[in-house]
């Protein structure tokens, strides 16, 4: 860990804490598998909400590095959290009103979730399990607490294996009269895809098959993101579905969002599998350079003249 950071937290047993409190100089923080001997593996309720309406005895500290320029790591002063493998649970409201926070990143065993433990985590989009996709972990429990578009990354040995989007969805409930009884009715098909988890794993076929239908009820803008993300990192995809996703991109590729993230991963991808070619590319290069990005441009342009070059090569049977 390259920040300072000021450490409270409680022993649960001879072996084991839980992390209650903590001050940092940035608001990227990784949390310490390890403190003074004690294992890391409950983030405590309240733990990084500006409010924390709970009062601990027996709190231990620890300071690491420096201690100028530290602040109170809770609300809008977190933006991006790393937890270690050990943590097992994470505590009641522990992230709530965590209005900043963007990415979290779990072990595989993070399988114990409280009660609105990210409720108010509006700018949230992405999760990352640091397993192979094959491995259980706590995904479909961590889920269940987003209904909003949420990105799910696979990292192993620091490598993505798969990246997945879940789209939002929308529950209501109808009164049926005159029994006083409510029936729900859930619109999306990020619900559907969040039932394609089994035993804390992935079913990708499950996930896969959903997209025929999200063609009908998802934006054009989602539904690029599902294809692009099984592509590029395409575990367990089936050469079926690989052509589903690859006719639909061809057919309905969005370039301004790949520009606005700086999404040059994704272009490279796209170039090298020749989905984007000719007057597409000739058009992303036009937004990159409208938009200032001048590095993306230039890779661009480098495939530009690639393709350019080889569409221009003759060969003596052409004669």
């Amino acid at each position: 860990m390259n920040n300072s950071y000021h450490i409270q937290y409680q022993k649960l047993n001879t072996s084991e804490a839980k992390l209650l409190r903590i001050q940092s100089t940035s608001s990227h923080i990784t949390i310490p598998k390890f403190i003074n001997g004690y294992t890391f593996v409950e983030i405590a309720p309240y733990c990084f909400c500006e409010n924390n309406r709970i009062k601990y005895t027996d709190i231990q500290d620890e300071i690491i590095g420096s201690t100028a320029g530290l602040q109170e790591i809770c609300g809008n002063a977190l933006e991006e959290i790393v937890l270690p493998d050990s943590i097992k649970n994470i505590g009641n409201y522990a992230f709530y009103n965590c209005k900043k926070l963007r990415k979290i990143e779990f072990g595989a065993d993070t399988t114990e979730i409280g009660s609105d433990a990210f409720m108010n985590t509006i700018s949230l989009h992405q999760l990352t399990f640091r397993c192979a996709p094959s491995k259980k972990s706590g995904i479909k429990q961590i889920l269940a607490h987003f209904s909003s578009d949420i990105e799910v990354i696979f990292l192993e040995k620091n490598e993505i294996k798969a990246r997945l989007l879940y789209p939002e969805y929308y529950e209501s409930y109808d009164e049926i009269a005159p029994a006083h009884l409510f029936g729900r009715n859930i619109e999306g098909e990020g619900f559907r895809a969040r039932q394609c988890i089994q035993d804390g794993i992935v079913d990708f076929a499950g996930y896969d098959g959903i997209f025929t239908q999200a063609c009908v009820d998802e934006s054009e803008k989602t539904l690029n993101r599902m294809a692009l993300y099984r592509l590029q990192y395409p575990y367990a995809l089936k050469e079926k579905d690989k052509k589903m996703y690859r006719e639909y991109l061809e057919e309905h590729i969005l370039l301004h969002p790949l520009i606005e993230e700086r999404a040059l991963e994704s272009l490279r991808f796209l170039c090298h599998e020749k989905i984007l070619t000719g007057e597409k590319l000739t058009r992303t290069i036009a937004l990159a350079s409208e938009a200032g990005w001048a590095e993306g441009a230039a890779e661009l342009l480098q495939f530009k003249a690639k393709q350019t070059d080889k569409n221009n090569r003759y060969s003596f049977d052409e004669f």
